[in-house]
């Protein structure tokens, strides 16, 4: 099929735009539009209920529209929720939010459901080449918004550029959705069937161990990501400094993302998966010694949140019956966004009861400890499909 691989790999360049474009201009848009420092935190808040929640719903509507056409009104409700953000009042500003929250919540699931899918004898390649692209678009938005701010453009018009390739995107993913609507079989698997559902994977201990999983590693990736910065400016580093770091957190993910699946695939997935864990722990450690070891810590990090996604995402993308999957990952990422909502939260009230990052960081290495059990455990091959109960 000509469009599938071209209309995924666009969709997965996109998925994260709305996201990561928004934090550069929160501050001219919190002035704008006289919102108080708790109204602008929901502007993160929110999408991440809206992926924790609404992963729940995503396999029906996959039962009913199927796998492609699913994640085309995804991908059209996302564009739509970024054109309605962009428009200058308060309200549209949080309406479009929520659609744009909604649209990736559903996005989240579908997309490593389309890579076991379509691309069965490809998983790991295909499950790198999703995470490469999707923290390669993150980085690129987070990286352009400041600088078309300083360029003259309003925040209205600076996030409403991101519409154009969202919309690139959806109609790339459309064609794609057409050919395989056409031609089900497309010399890629058997015509879909209809997805297991969520009651059957649930009653599977993998599928919890999976779940965990999944939510450890989001709170690895958004408890840094969120407080990062304040750390290191309590070791003395300047802001300018600490902003960069954080930065090279985000684009050390790259490389991460492009290794994981390859780690959790691994013929000796177990040794390899620990020493990696055991790395992720020390760069966590090396957060509460001087500054030149924090900000060792940070690159350490920074390539082991890109790992651990893409690791989570193949763990739920290696189903032995590709029709769980859609389950699976919707039980496992509504599980993972719902426990990194709280994370960044309660990491800030303790620091406000200590006043210290320490017990914040030891958060942050207890969860590192906790995620590397439940990766040890998935790492080992699962049972055949009739030895599930039901």
């Amino acid at each position: 099929m000509r469009w599938l691989l071209p209309g995924f790999v666009a969709v997965a360049l996109v998925c994260r735009l709305p996201i990561t474009s928004l934090p550069p201009a929160l501050a001219t848009i919190s002035r704008e539009l006289r919102l108080t420092p708790t109204l602008a935190g929901l502007t993160t808040t929110l999408p991440l209920v809206c992926f924790g929640l609404f992963a729940f719903v995503t396999p029906f509507l996959v039962a009913r529209w199927g796998t492609e056409r699913t994640l085309l009104a995804a991908t059209a409700l996302t564009t739509a929720g970024v054109v309605v953000r962009s428009l200058p009042t308060t309200p549209t500003f949080y309406l479009g939010t929520i659609a744009l929250g909604l649209g990736i919540a559903v996005m989240n699931v579908v997309l490593p459901a389309v890579v076991r899918s379509r691309f069965p004898d490809q998983v790991p390649q295909r499950m790198s080449l999703y995470t490469v692209c999707m923290i390669s678009g993150a980085s690129a938005a987070a990286a352009a918004t400041a600088p078309l701010l300083q360029h003259g453009l309003s925040w209205s018009w600076t996030l409403a550029i991101w519409t154009l390739p969202l919309t690139a995107a959806l109609v790339m993913w459309g064609f794609a959705t057409r050919e395989v609507t056409r031609h089900p079989t497309g010399g890629h698997v058997a015509a879909p069937q209809p997805p297991t559902g969520m009651a059957h994977v649930v009653r599977r201990p993998r599928t919890w161990w999976t779940a965990a999983f999944m939510g450890l590693q989001s709170l690895c990736f958004y408890l840094p990501l969120t407080w990062l910065p304040a750390i290191l400016r309590s070791h003395g580093v300047s802001p300018a400094t600490a902003g960069v770091m954080l930065g090279v957190y985000m684009g050390l993910g790259i490389p991460g993302s492009f290794l994981g699946p390859r780690m959790a695939t691994h013929r000796r997935a177990t040794g390899v998966l620990a020493a990696f864990f055991a790395a992720y722990a020390l760069g966590v450690v090396a957060l509460l010694g001087s500054a030149a070891t924090a900000l060792l810590g940070v690159v350490v990090m920074g390539f082991g949140q890109g790992a651990g996604i893409a690791i989570a995402l193949t763990f739920i993308a290696q189903q032995r019956d590709p029709h769980d999957v859609p389950a699976v990952s919707a039980f496992a990422q509504g599980t993972g966004f719902l426990l990194a909502a709280v994370g960044p939260v309660t990491a800030g009230a303790v620091y406000q009861a200590t006043g210290s990052w320490t017990v914040p960081v030891l958060l942050i290495l207890a969860v590192a400890l906790a995620q590397a059990a439940s990766g040890l455990v998935l790492s080992r091959p699962a049972p055949a499909c009739g030895a599930y109960p039901g």
